[in-house]
């Protein structure tokens, strides 16, 4: 029995949003697991996450029932798979990412100019200690008091 194939939304979307693992991966894989599970990524968004359905397939779904769940159902290129209380989850074709994306709003990855990087290197290098120089009052303990009134 093989095991269906899903997107990789690391590889495919990872260079632009950010990319975490759902909680069922820890307590299938472990703690400090470095396994590659694509059924098990997602991408975290403002107004809940993306998944992999299966296929060419993805899955947004709503953590609550307002606005933004009703303007995902409107959307003619998403299929309502599963309507609560507490939200809703539309599947829809990867061609269809930027325009469930403009509504779900993915958090970004951020990328730092060079420019910025420059400028946190010359910082952390001003604060950075300095092999070889030693404080004056290294080596000198604290003298006993024993006896001093």
């Amino acid at each position: 029995m093989t095991t269906p194939t899903c997107i990789n939304l690391r590889e495919t979307f990872g260079d632009r949003f950010r990319i975490r693992f759902e909680e069922s991966y820890y307590a299938q894989y472990g703690r400090h697991a470095r396994v590659d599970d694509p059924w098990l990524q997602l991408i975290p968004c403002d107004f809940g996450h993306i998944s992999p359905w299966g296929g060419s397939k993805l899955v947004a779904c709503t953590t609550g029932r307002g606005a933004i769940a009703k303007r995902l159902v409107k959307l003619a290129c998403t299929t309502v798979v599963q309507d609560g209380v507490d939200g809703v989850n539309v599947t829809f074709d990867m061609v269809d990412f930027d325009q469930v994306a403009a509504v779900m709003r993915p958090k970004r990855v951020r990328h730092l100019s060079p420019e910025a990087k420059a400028r946190l290197a010359q910082a952390g290098a001003a604060t950075r200690f300095k092999h070889g120089i030693r404080s004056d009052s290294e080596g000198q303990g604290c003298e006993s008091r024993v006896g001093v009134v």
